[in-house]
């Protein structure tokens, strides 16, 4: 059996269904496996089964391609980890940061889907200014501005650095899982993350 796709696994509930959807669903999933410079264009062309001149019809270039297929996963996956998150969490805010490490422990241990987009986009991108770098590196600026409003919501002294913080255990546990394939980085960085909370929550 193949592996899940991102759109099967994060989006069900968003039909992929125009030209432009489809070629960047298969986008994501290329790109994810592959790495971005790996993939050529032509087999993006060959895998939706389109011509070049479709796919300049939607898009410039393949780096347009990608900021969109990063822009895509994005919402899929922060739609599906939020409603994990709702589903584990008792609603105050020490309880959902705390759920975003179960949710995160779910998905590496139930969910066939280990690659990582984002810091994919980052590393082969490596200038800062690159708007395919930029577009990776909004996703853990995402994750820093979520965990900054829980701790804003739970009175903590200094939100913005308890948000810095729980970003690197985040961060670290999906880069490990990424690098090694352990299922249990999440679960191994709770502790951690539970023992912040503790001092920096009053």
């Amino acid at each position: 059996m193949s592996e899940p796709t991102a759109h099967q696994l994060f989006a069900p509930h968003e039909p992929v269904t125009t030209t432009r959807e489809r070629i960047i669903a298969a986008a994501v999933d290329l790109f994810a496996e592959e790495g971005f410079h790996a993939v050529g264009l032509d087999r993006i062309i060959q895998t939706v089964g389109v011509t070049k001149t479709t796919f300049y019809n939607h898009f410039a270039s393949k780096d347009e391609l990608a900021i969109a297929a990063i822009h895509t996963l994005e919402r899929w996956e922060t739609h599906s980890f939020m409603q994990l998150i709702e589903s584990l969490s008792d609603g105050s805010p020490r309880s959902t940061i705390l759920a975003c490490f179960d949710a995160l422990d779910r998905w590496f241990t139930d969910i066939d889907y280990s690659r990582c987009l984002f810091t994919n986009a980052c590393i082969e991108f490596p200038n800062l200014h690159d708007p395919v770098h930029q577009a990776g590196a909004e996703h853990f600026a995402n994750i820093v501005t979520f965990f900054q409003k829980q701790a804003e919501a739970a009175h903590a002294d200094d939100p913005e650095a308890v948000a810095h913080q729980l970003e690197l255990l985040i961060a670290g546990a999906m880069t490990i899982r990424t690098a090694t394939g352990d299922p249990h980085t999440a679960a191994r960085a709770r502790p951690l993350a539970e023992a912040l909370l503790n001092t920096a929550l009053p």
